[in-house]
């Protein structure tokens, strides 16, 4: 995860973008890196302010001015004036925009005159992605951006525009705002040892022939015919997979109740111990929120493997320009070595998607009625099988041709 207090720590920050991308979060994300900050408002009361920080997880150590009721003339006196009677770590001014012309000059020569960002770092928050005068003396110039695809997808990123004295390694990052507190998530660029470890696949006959199973960590694409095949082998592999003692989180994107119906059927105990199965309305996946939380909890409740059921739905909700961007933030989120499964029932989509995102897939299970092909990373030739299901076990047998 990314460090916002850095950008923060000194000079001039000005946040900047369309209204509602995110600006005042940030800051109040940003606030959270200091013991004691004083805060001014253009716009709305310090009651208004705390509720809606607080809907959003956060509680930053705030003095909080309301400057509606200060005359434009005044602004900078009283800024200073409690600036200076306080001494915070840190000075946040919300909403700028509200000073024109000379009277923006005017606050920033106040900031400047009087040392304020010398003392601690000022933070700007200004409405729209126009240059002001605000832009030239900044030190660092952070733009909030809200995309919205025609299909509702959106995705949000911040962009920094500059940084006076300092590298900068990654002009674009996504920015999510969860019901906890925004993120800012940077891609992932530690050196890793590759993975040596093999996870299960649940099928001995596959394991043997994947040179003991896939590798742990490994991302897989699942895919099958519409008539749910492959949800229902997977179904089988969680449950068996759980009863040899792994952790197992099974995401699906049917109702609670036609769910359980679909198990049953497929004569599974689906409330084994160690075998989370978590909904989710597909409609959630138009923003990179889900992928986020889905990584955080396994983080936190460090499940060996990850089913993501019918993501064949989750690809034509989603948009693939937000489904490259989600698969890289979840990947860059995760930091127990979990095994994902991607579950298609679709071969159109999957063949959709695949000139784009398949790249990112370890291994692609491909699954036409009672034939296997299987892709992996370390095989140079796909690997064939033909598979039956076993209803008295509940397991798939694999023969290989």
């Amino acid at each position: 995860m990314y460090d916002l207090c850095d950008w923060f720590r000194e000079g001039l920050v000005v946040i900047k973008g369309l209204p509602g991308v995110g600006k005042t979060l940030l800051a109040a994300k940003a606030a959270t890196c200091f013991n004691k900050v004083a805060w001014f408002t253009f716009y709305e009361t310090a009651e208004r302010l705390a509720k809606y920080l607080a809907s959003a997880g956060l509680n930053p150590s705030l003095h909080v001015f309301d400057l509606v009721s200060v005359k434009e003339n005044a602004a900078a006196e009283f800024l200073v004036e409690k600036v200076l009677e306080l001494g915070p770590d840190a000075v946040v001014i919300d909403g700028i925009n509200a000073l024109a012309g000379e009277k923006e000059r005017e606050l920033l020569h106040a900031v400047f005159y009087h040392g304020l960002s010398r003392d601690g770092p000022v933070i700007v928050v200004k409405e729209g992605t126009e240059v002001t005068p605000t832009d030239y003396v900044a030190d660092t110039i952070i733009e909030v951006e809200h995309k919205i695809f025609e299909d509702g997808a959106s995705i949000r990123h911040i962009k920094i525009l500059k940084a006076r004295g300092r590298s900068v390694r990654y002009a674009s990052l996504p920015y999510i705002i969860t019901e906890e507190s925004p993120v800012v998530v940077l891609p992932r660029e530690e050196s890793r040892e590759p993975p040596t470890e093999r996870f299960t696949t649940g099928a001995p006959e596959l394991d043997q022939a994947l040179n003991g199973g896939v590798l742990k960590g490994s991302l897989v694409a699942v895919v099958g015919p519409p008539d749910g095949l492959a949800s229902k082998l997977m179904v089988l592999t969680a449950v068996a997979l759980t009863r040899s003692g792994h952790r197992v989180l099974y995401h699906h994107h049917k109702v609670v109740p036609t769910f359980v119906k679909f198990a049953e059927a497929l004569g599974v105990n689906w409330r084994l111990p160690g075998l989370t199965w978590m909904y989710h309305p597909v409609a959630d996946h138009k923003s990179l929120a889900w992928w986020y939380k889905s990584a955080s909890m396994i983080n936190r409740e460090k499940y060996d493997v990850h089913f993501a059921d019918q993501y064949e739905q989750v690809a034509v909700v989603a948009g693939k320009p937000l489904l490259i961007e989600a698969a890289r933030l979840y990947q860059s989120t995760l930091t127990y070595p979990v095994t994902t499964v991607l579950v298609f029932n679709s071969h159109d989509v999957w063949r959709d998607v695949a000139k784009d995102v398949g790249s990112l897939a370890d291994y692609v299970f491909i699954f036409r009625r009672n034939t296997l092909t299987a892709y992996a990373p370390d095989i140079a030739e796909p690997l064939r099988f033909k598979f039956t299901v076993d209803w008295n076990k509940r397991r798939v047998i694999f023969t290989k041709t």
